[in-house]
């Protein structure tokens, strides 16, 4: 416990460092191995508190598990003067690496604009010269790069800097980790926040800049950066790849966050539904996960090298894994606290948690001090200490309770054990941490016990089979990978549906106002209290009729009935998900832009555009295509328009692609040109067509190509009238499906005697004025106008001159109704809406 003792002193120190150096005002940092002579001198004062203490006859006596026992008299003074060494050190330590250092030519941050000046056109540009330093993470159409910057140019002269510049790009040129770049920009101060310091931020992983407007040029130049993150890096990149090609989404996000630590992709909606709930916890990398890292590497090392040496292959494996995982805060605490346990384990000693969760801290903070203000360090850590010390008295608490209510069979049963391992400790976790919880985020989950109690039973599956099915991706065993990832899926889309089932319930979440640094250390103080008191009493009542659940626990083991349900809903699901024979059309919700999925009687399916942000794509085609289906039979590019593009080109990365059709226009465009190099790269048949063709789609579905006509158009909007019009036909149902085909092209299919005439038009050009003309609404007549347009777009549409025009039919809009879905019999139409 002295140990426990003397980090807990070293951290307060580092906040009193803070205070102190901030309340002076000095900024320039003292030399850093200055913090080492507080320690230099704990020896000479443990020595001289020894050998007072065998002149006095008594030992000192720490505070232990039983309970607070002060220290005798005769050893406070030498326990305070190390306790007060241990502080010392601490506050140098935050002295030589403050937020906000004095910075010198020499440095990267000394040639930074105002945080104000960002978005400044005229503010000048910088070039700079490095290499990629970290894991790029793709969110979307964006890409987040560190660079480690060695030199900039200013007047055409280079100088020597040293720094870290965090940035973002687009996804059109992907990086990887060591490659040196070439970056251009405006480089500028971190912004602060009214309740959010991005400066504080980023300065607790050494950045100090953030670059605007970024250009980036690949050199050609050997990689750089640390050999040994370059391998675990492409590790984790091949994983990333496999999960995103494995699982539908927002399932693949998700179990790229809760495997392999890559948040990035998980939508925004998303997070803040489990932010509402108090579950996001389960997608963070956390002890649980270190846990199983070093059980599986332990079990093998020890039959491979024997019980001594596997100790620290075992250790190598957490830090490998660590840093494999993104090494963040929490992430390493985890990790040392596991690498703890099992040298303790293998030096047959007794490994003390709360004394390995202070030890992990103070030397996290050792090696950085500012880490000590990364909100998930003390979430994990405080998550940590609430399993340590409140847990057993919960778990104390509900034994006795049902004790008095003699009902302990219960306790004894495995639904008994459920509650135990399950509710109280997710309540342990939950007091411990909602005080940080309602500080930094200013809210209060009511639901976060029920949320939690309701997903936690799916979590071990998803650790556990999802793990050992992405080590056999990524060790290039797909087909053995995708099967292991079948409960996984089933335990992830378990735990989505909660989530939102619970943050949608009425006063989910409340928001906090007020709550400040006072009232949170008051409301430690009052845990600690109530920790203290030795007649602590549990907090739960517990019903009679439970007494009922006693008998059925002997009955039914919980283990089998939860496996026999997901083999159950996992069997159905599969067999809701086969062809039904129906012709399915889907108009995707993607926002300002087309995207269209066609599922034939029989199960071929085809993408026709897709929109502009693929992780909406992939999330709609993850909640129409089923969970195990990864392949795409046809891709279908109606012009290249970014609206219709973007997301589509992404599209081959996911899933499994035999064909793309465009047309003539499209496959000379230059915006074409990353489309047409990832359907290249994905060994993606590309054909083009023009008016005249038709593509036999199997069980009688035909697409015919209604526009352009190969020799091109002369148009004023020529790429717009270059739009491929397609007629979906099966039976007596047809869709006229026109892109963005405009006036020009509706007239010259009228002309020509195109057979327009349909029974659902999708309306062109999201309802544009310059398309959809009431001359062309007569010539299609058909019942039902679908138009895909984007909630509260920044171009007016639907134009009100096209809904007039549409006056008499069903009309059906994605910013409205979401996602619409059309089925077909060949004779009759369905149609369904989301909304």
């Amino acid at each position: 416990m002295a140990l426990l003792y003397g980090s807990l002193a070293y951290m307060a120190g580092i906040l009193i460092g803070r205070a102190i150096f901030d309340w002076l005002g000095v900024r320039c940092p003292l030399p850093e191995w200055l913090w080492l002579a507080p320690f230099g001198l704990l020896p000479l004062v443990l020595f001289l508190q020894r050998r007072n203490e065998a002149k006095m006859g008594a030992g000192m006596r720490w505070p232990t598990s039983a309970g607070f026992e002060p220290p005798r008299p005769s050893a406070a003074p030498g326990l305070l003067w190390a306790l007060a060494l241990c502080a010392a050190a601490g506050a140098l330590r935050y002295a030589g690496h403050p937020f906000t250092p004095c910075w010198t030519p020499t440095d990267l941050a000394y040639y930074n604009l105002p945080a104000d000046r960002a978005f400044e056109r005229s503010a000048p540009k910088m070039t700079l010269f490095g290499f990629v330093d970290s894991y790029p993470l793709v969110a979307d159409v964006k890409q987040r790069l560190v660079i480690h910057v060695h030199a900039l140019e200013i007047d055409g002269v280079q100088r020597a800097v040293a720094g870290k510049v965090r940035l973002s790009t687009g996804i059109r040129e992907r990086y990887r980790y060591g490659q040196p770049v070439r970056v251009t920009g405006r480089l500028t101060t971190p912004p602060d926040f009214d309740s959010f310091s991005f400066r504080e931020y980023l300065a607790r992983k050494g950045i100090h800049s953030v670059l605007y407007g970024a250009v980036i040029e690949p050199m050609d130049a050997p990689p750089q950066g640390n050999p040994l993150l370059a391998a675990l890096y492409a590790v984790r990149a091949r994983g990333e790849r496999f999960l995103n090609r494995a699982l539908p989404e927002p399932y693949a996000a998700l179990a790229n966050g809760m495997l392999l630590g890559i948040e990035s992709g998980i939508p925004d909606e998303l997070y803040d539904q489990f932010n509402a709930t108090g579950s996001s916890h389960v997608i963070v990398i956390s002890g649980s996960n270190v846990a199983l890292i070093a059980g599986v590497i332990m079990a093998l090392m020890v039959r491979i090298v024997g019980g001594g040496r596997a100790v620290w292959f075992t250790v190598a494996g957490i830090a490998c894994y660590a840093l494999l995982v993104g090494g963040d805060a929490a992430v390493m605490r985890a990790g040392v606290m596991g690498s703890l346990a099992v040298v303790a384990a293998g030096m047959n000693r007794r490994s003390t948690a709360l004394v390995s969760l202070g030890a992990a801290c103070a030397l996290m903070t050792l090696l950085n001090p500012l880490a000590l203000w990364d909100v998930g360090l003390q979430l994990s850590s405080a998550a940590t200490a609430g399993l340590i010390l409140v847990a057993p008295d919960l778990i104390a608490g509900f034994r006795k309770t049902l004790s008095a209510l003699h009902l302990s069979a219960f306790a004894r049963g495995p639904v008994g054990s459920f509650f135990e391992e399950s509710l109280m400790v997710t309540m342990a976790a939950n007091l411990t941490t909602m005080p940080l919880v309602v500080y930094y985020f200013g809210r209060l989950s009511i639901v976060s016990l029920l949320t939690n109690l309701l997903i936690l039973p799916a979590q071990p599956p998803i650790m556990l089979a999802g793990s050992a099915g992405a080590a056999a991706g990524i060790a290039g065993l797909e087909l053995i990978g995708r099967l292991l990832l079948t409960l996984p899926w089933l335990c992830l889309a378990w735990t989505v549906h909660i989530v939102q089932w619970t943050a949608a319930l009425p006063g989910a979440s409340l928001e906090i106002a007020g709550y400040n640094t006072a009232a949170l250390l008051a409301t430690y103080l009052a845990l600690v209290a109530a920790k203290t008191q030795p007649r602590w009493r549990g907090m739960l009542t517990l019903l009679d009729r439970w007494s009922a659940a006693v008998r059925w626990s002997r009955l039914v083991s919980p283990t089998a009935a939860i496996g026999l349900a997901m083999t159950t809903v996992l069997s159905w699901s599969a067999v809701a998900s086969l062809p039904d024979g129906r012709l399915h059309l889907w108009f995707l919700d993607v926002g300002q832009g087309d995207g269209i999925f066609i599922q034939t009687p029989s199960g071929r399916q085809v993408l026709v555009d897709g929109g502009a942000s693929p992780e909406t794509l992939f999330a709609e085609l993850g909640a129409v295509m089923p969970f195990w289906d990864r392949t795409i039979d046809l891709l279908v590019l109606t012009h290249p328009d970014g609206d219709h593009m973007a997301a589509q080109t992404e599209a081959p990365a996911r899933y499994q692609v035999d064909f793309a059709i465009y047309t003539t226009h499209a496959a000379q465009h230059p915006d074409a040109v990353l489309w047409r190099e990832r359907m290249t790269i994905n060994a993606v048949t590309v054909l083009e067509q023009a008016t005249g063709s038709w593509l036999d789609l199997g069980d009688g579905v035909a697409l015919w190509v209604l526009w352009p006509p190969a020799e091109g158009v002369q148009a004023k909007d020529v790429d717009n009238e270059h739009s491929l019009v397609l007629k979906l036909v099966y039976g007596d149902f047809s869709a006229l499906l026109t892109g963005d085909a405009g006036l020009a092209s509706e007239e010259a299919m009228t002309a020509q005697g195109s057979p327009l005439q349909a029974t659902l038009l999708k309306v062109g050009h999201h309802g544009s004025r310059t398309s959809t003309g009431s001359d062309f609404v007569q010539r299609v007549a058909a019942q039902v106008a679908v138009i895909q347009v984007g909630a509260d777009n920044d171009y007016g549409h639907p134009h009100p001159e096209v809904l007039k025009a549409l006056e008499g039919r069903t009309v059906l809009r994605t910013d409205r109704q979401g996602r619409i879905h059309a089925r077909s019999d060949g004779r009759r139409m369905w149609i369904e809406t989301e909304r």
